[in-house]
């Protein structure tokens, strides 16, 4: 098949950012020189590095991966908004491209002037774009403003139309950033749809995106980017997989540990434990999981009330186990010890959670360790299904797995358990 974008070696440099001196280093580097030194060379900034990629024509692909990892240049490069300092792009195909608010655009001409010098650039006649032109307007949902300069416009009134532009106007290649990400929730639903209608027209789609929902729903191939250079081309839900589970492990890697004091009570580390009593790191997904909370205390402490509750990194916790209700109050601790919660069949989806928890007195002493962030710990899982954005779903969205079963017209159609 043949390709509609390929990168040959391509790399893609910037100079560092210039250092701002003071006087009292002016003088010094002026002294330096007239004994011959010279200053130190400004670093390099290596946006793409050696960069091998070849897209097919008709092929749906993201590029993912952390901020600075070189996607928008990748882009940036394939349109020649800027050049590779190396290596070689070549692209076979009327571009259509939306890669910051406003691409495409004159600020100073109307919207409908700039559809027409768009088009008009990309080679269509003045006949097609008229043709073209009722519904560009009609997704842009601009109205009346339409006849106004673009400068005018506001910012999401100039995603809407540069978007338009893009998708509308007979592309054989598109390519999105992430800019779509600053529309509504109404508007990136119909970039999606439109994006999918391209593809299954038989154009060729380059998309840019954190939301690893959409990726997985619009492309069949992704290339992960770190520091400029590929770490991983396979297909959508393999790379999404990695890369998500790339960013968990680093957030469980940058965690500390916590040790909780107050009221004469130390909470000194805080161990996770499977159903055998082992300690581990790793819990499995539908086993029993233990969170025991080692204790020193100064002296006996009387009827102390530990809770504990499950989060996901979001406001609040999901799920709370608390001797404040349950009732279960250990008439008194003293010395060094531990505190056992086990939680059965914890049915929950891959990905790193939170513990928090929190010691109160005996009625009328308070709180003798405050409701804080224990630990995390990692929960894992197969994950199966067959669904666009099983992966993407499983790894960041909701986190409690119940089962359930869907039946339409009283016939089942599938489950989940």
């Amino acid at each position: 098949m043949a390709f509609a974008i390929s990168f040959e070696q391509v790399s893609k440099h910037y100079r560092g950012a210039l250092r701002y001196r003071s006087l009292r280093d002016d003088l010094v580097h002026a002294g330096a020189r007239v004994i011959g030194l010279r200053r130190p060379p400004r670093g390099i900034v290596k946006a793409l590095d050696e960069i091998d990629l070849q897209i097919d024509e008709g092929e749906s692909l993201a590029l993912i991966g952390p901020n600075g990892a070189g996607k928008t240049t990748a882009l940036k490069v394939a349109t020649r908004i800027s050049y590779p300092t190396s290596g070689r792009v070549c692209v076979r195909g009327r571009v259509g491209a939306l890669i910051e608010v406003g691409t495409g655009m004159h600020p100073e001409l109307t919207g409908r002037e700039n559809i027409d010098l768009y088009g008009r650039i990309l080679g269509l006649p003045r006949r097609r774009i008229q043709e073209r032109f009722a519904e560009i307007v009609d997704f842009a949902g601009v109205g009346p403003a339409i006849d106004q300069p673009v400068k005018h416009f506001s910012s999401g009134m100039q995603l809407r139309l540069g978007f338009a532009l893009a998708s509308y106007v007979e592309p054989d290649i598109l390519l999105v950033d992430e800019a779509i990400a600053v529309g509504d929730a109404g508007f990136q639903y119909r970039c999606i749809e439109r994006m999918a209608e391209l593809v299954r027209d038989g154009k060729t789609l380059v998309f840019v995106s954190h939301d690893m929902s959409a990726v997985e729903a619009l492309c069949k191939r992704a290339v992960l980017l770190r520091g400029g250079r590929i770490v991983c081309d396979a297909p959508a839900r393999e790379v999404v997989r990695e890369y998500l589970a790339g960013v968990q492990a680093e957030r469980l890697a940058g965690a500390h540990p916590t040790v909780a004091a107050g009221g004469g009570l130390e909470i000194v580390r805080v161990s996770m434990h499977d159903a055998s009593g082992r300690e581990v790191a790793e819990v499995r997904a539908g086993t029993s999981m233990t969170a025991r909370l080692h204790y020193r205390v100064d002296r006996p402490l009387a009827r102390p009330i530990f809770s504990l509750g499950l989060s996901d990194g979001r406001l609040g916790c999901f799920a709370l186990a608390s001797m404040l209700v349950d009732g279960e109050v250990p008439d008194t601790i003293e010395g060094e010890g531990h505190v056992d919660c086990t939680f059965f069949d914890v049915p929950l989806h891959p990905r790193v959670y939170e513990l928090w928890g929190s010691v109160r007195g005996e009625a009328g002493f308070g709180d003798l360790v405050d409701w804080q962030r224990l630990r995390l710990f990692r929960v894992v899982a197969e994950i199966s299904g067959a669904g666009r954005g099983v992966v993407a779903h499983s790894l960041a969205d909701a986190p409690v797995r119940l089962p359930y079963r869907w039946h339409v017209n009283g016939r089942r159609t599938g489950h989940a358990a």
